[in-house]
């Protein structure tokens, strides 16, 4: 597979860090809990944490929708959130990508559920060409084409997550 890189290093470093002052911003004098989808914005999730300075916790979750390259239109909750770790609290749900918007939305709806006091979402990439749901992120660090990209905790069937940029796939 031939992989060229799409963001850097340090434009990764440095966007994440106006990510992390907008959110301190946002949420000035207030507790966020940053809730880490699980694979691939471990990173991601990592690194926002390393650069916010406020009070913060973290949390996890886990969905799949995807099998290789394409989505399979169906959502599967792997790791769940328990209601304790979302009632009235600050959920930043943090994200790799968002693409068709399915996944994200059904996340936020399910937190919502859970009666937090707010709930927003940061994600890394934003690839609009794809999305067939009306959504948007609050927090979007990178809005990309429509490629099929790798590395920085992003995979190919588990595969080049640990890449230290984003990357993607020239065919």
């Amino acid at each position: 597979m031939n992989i060229d890189v799409l963001i850097n290093e340090k434009d990764l470093e440095k966007r994440i860090e106006e990510i992390a002052e907008q959110i301190k911003k946002d949420y000035e004098g207030e507790e966020v809990v940053f809730c880490s989808v699980l694979k691939g914005a471990i990173f991601f999730t990592v690194d926002l944490m390393k650069k916010y300075t406020g009070d913060c916790e973290v949390n996890f979750v886990r969905v799949s929708s995807y099998q290789g390259e394409n989505s399979t239109g169906t959502i599967t909750m792997k790791i769940p959130l328990k209601k304790e770790d979302v009632e009235n609290k600050n959920i930043i749900l943090v994200e790799d990508i968002v693409d068709t918007g399915r996944t994200f939305k059904y996340l936020v709806e399910y937190v919502k559920e859970m009666n937090p006091k707010s709930v927003k979402t940061c994600v890394l990439l934003d690839k609009k060409a794809r999305r067939v749901v009306d959504f948007n992120a609050d927090y979007v660090a990178f809005p990309i084409d429509d490629l099929f990209v790798v590395g920085y905790g992003l995979d190919y069937d588990e595969k080049y997550r640990n890449l230290p940029f984003v990357g993607y796939v020239r065919k």
